[in-house]
C-alpha cells in the first residue's frame, strides 16, 4: 500500500488522527515539521527566524521528495505544506490525500485552547486569532480542495478513512 496523507489548517487533528491511523495500521507515521525539526536539530520556529520562511519551505519539498519511495506511511503535513513549490501535486503522487477539514470557528478555539501556544495566537485575541484563520484557510482551500478525498465532521476517524482505502 502507498501512504496515507493528511494535510489541513493547523490545529484540525490530523496529527492525532494520523498517529491513531499508523497505530491501527501499523504503519509508520511521520509529523513532516518532527522530520524537518529533526533533520535540522532545531525547531520550525528557529529555521523560520534564523532562515526565513522560503527556506522551511524547501525543506519541506525536499523532505517529501525524499518520501516518495516509501510505503506504509501515515504522513502528517504542517498546515502550510501543501500550498508551496507543487507541494499538493507531489503528495498526490506520494500517496492517498485526505484534507481534515474543520471550519475557522472551531479551528480559532483549538489554537486558542492547545496546550503549547502556537505562535500566531501569542498576545492575539480570540477575535484576532479568528479573522487570521478565517483568512488565511480562504488563501489556502484551493490547495486543500486538491486533496482525493475531504473528511468532514463524522467522518474523521480511523473507521470511515480505512472504509475508502481498504
Amino acid at each position: 500500500m502507498k501512504n496515507i496523507i493528511l494535510i489541513g489548517f493547523m490545529a484540525c487533528g490530523k496529527s492525532t488522527l494520523g498517529k491513531k491511523l499508523a497505530n491501527k495500521l501499523n504503519f509508520e507515521f511521520i509529523d513532516t515539521d518532527q522530520e524537518i525539526e529533526k533533520n535540522e536539530n532545531c525547531s520550525v520556529a528557529e529555521i523560520f527566524e534564523k532562515f526565513g520562511e522560503n527556506h522551511f519551505r524547501e525543506l519541506e519539498k525536499k523532505l517529501i521528495v525524499s518520501l516518495q519511495d516509501k510505503q506504509n506511511c501515515i504522513i502528517s503535513t504542517g498546515g502550510g505544506l501543501p500550498c508551496f513549490n507543487e507541494n499538493m501535486m507531489l503528495l498526490n503522487q506520494v500517496g492517498t490525500t485526505f484534507y481534515v477539514k474543520l471550519n475557522p470557528i472551531e479551528l480559532s478555539k483549538r489554537i486558542l485552547n492547545a496546550k503549547t501556544i502556537r505562535p500566531l495566537a501569542k498576545g492575539k485575541s480570540k477575535d484576532e486569532v479568528y479573522t487570521f484563520v478565517k483568512e488565511l484557510l480562504a488563501k489556502r482551500e484551493d490547495f486543500y480542495a486538491q486533496a482525493k478525498f475531504t473528511l468532514s465532521g463524522k467522518e474523521q476517524n480511523i473507521n470511515f478513512i480505512e472504509s475508502i482505502l481498504f
